[in-house]
């Protein structure tokens, strides 16, 4: 299928999903999908997701109308939906439950072009790439650790870890904040140098025949040379490490650690519910909690900058459709079972 098929297409599910076709118009769009067994499960798949929404219609809700304008300027903003939007009237009778129709396929449509974009190169191997943005792209990986990806730069890492070791390669800037692992060190090649770690936080710069530099917040990093092996140095918090004339270079940071330029504006793709609130919570000041498993294995894509806790709520449950409760200063966060019943 084509781009522009593909995008007329998932508006014509929103449409239909939306109740705003005309009786001719649904059943021939009812008797093309019923055609395709795959068709049809896609459709009764995004059916069961929108009458989740729909009790949000009538119900104490967040502000609908601020979380969609929210919404949808990130995802044309990260280029996840085509440069003319779905049209969506704003009237005195517009509901949420419209709002899922599309919200639903615009962030289908977000996952696959975030697939398409980053082809693995080897087998088990998947790589990240970023174009000239501001925001850092978060990518949790199975061990536990969170990669932020900086403007222009290149990740590769397998889909699961031997175990002995944890090979990953950087081109760009990177901040790592590496889970332990005694037992199976976390080794990341560049173009200049080998980065061996245990457990640590640390800020690396390597671009293709460029400048190397790297800054660690927390624990020990040991760096070799590739172009002369025997140059090793290690590099504890507080410290910089370059490379300079084939040769490194340790420096103490003067005035405070550098600028934490990874806080700013962070995104998600395709990620789970769990791992984005570990991440809010480790960089924002929050406290999110999770309810129960399950809602923790919900996935979206998200952006987030300078909002506020209550701001960051808001666009969580009305994306997945839960519920918030403030506990002793934690928001818990729960699927919204009681609304969905209400139909």
């Amino acid at each position: 299928m084509k781009t522009g098929e593909g995008s007329r297409y998932d508006r014509l599910v929103a449409k239909y999903l939306g109740e705003e076709m005309s009786m001719e118009e649904m059943h021939a769009f009812e008797a093309g999908f019923a055609a395709s067994e795959e068709d049809n499960k896609r459709m009764e798949n995004l059916k069961k997701q929108w009458s989740a929404m729909a009790a949000y219609q009538n119900s104490a809700s967040p502000d609908s109308h601020k979380a969609w304008d929210k919404l949808h300027h990130r995802l044309r903003t990260e280029t996840l939906i085509p440069e003319q939007p779905v049209a969506v009237k704003y009237t005195s009778g517009f509901s949420l439950f419209k709002i899922a129709a599309v919200l639903l396929i615009l962030l289908g449509t977000g996952t696959v072009l975030y697939l398409a974009v980053n082809p693995k190169p080897n087998a088990g191997m998947v790589r990240l790439q970023t174009g000239n943005e501001a925001n850092a792209l978060v990518k949790t990986l199975a061990d536990g650790s969170t990669i932020y990806l900086a403007g222009n730069s290149e990740f590769s890492f397998p889909e699961q870890f031997r175990p002995a070791s944890r090979n990953v390669a950087l081109r760009g800037e990177a901040f790592f904040d590496v889970a332990p692992g005694r037992d199976s060190p976390f080794i990341i090649e560049t173009d200049v140098a080998m980065i061996r770690v245990i457990g640590t936080a640390f800020n690396v710069i390597s671009h293709p025949g460029g400048n190397f530099e790297l800054f660690v917040d927390r624990g020990k990093v040991q760096v070799t040379l590739k172009s002369d092996p025997s140059k090793i140095e290690m590099v504890t918090a507080g410290e910089k490490l370059a490379a300079l004339r084939n040769s490194l270079v340790k420096s103490k940071v003067a005035a405070g650690k550098p600028s934490a330029w990874y806080k700013k504006g962070m995104q998600f793709k395709d990620e789970t519910l769990e791992q984005i609130i570990h991440v809010l919570n480790r960089n924002y000041n929050t406290t999110f909690l999770l309810a129960d498993h399950v809602t923790g294995k919900r996935r979206l894509t998200v952006t987030f900058g300078d909002e506020t806790p209550e701001t960051m709520t808001e666009l969580l449950c009305v994306t997945l459709n839960l519920k918030s409760q403030s506990i002793h200063g934690a928001v818990v966060l729960s699927e919204n079972r009681e609304g969905a019943k209400q139909k």
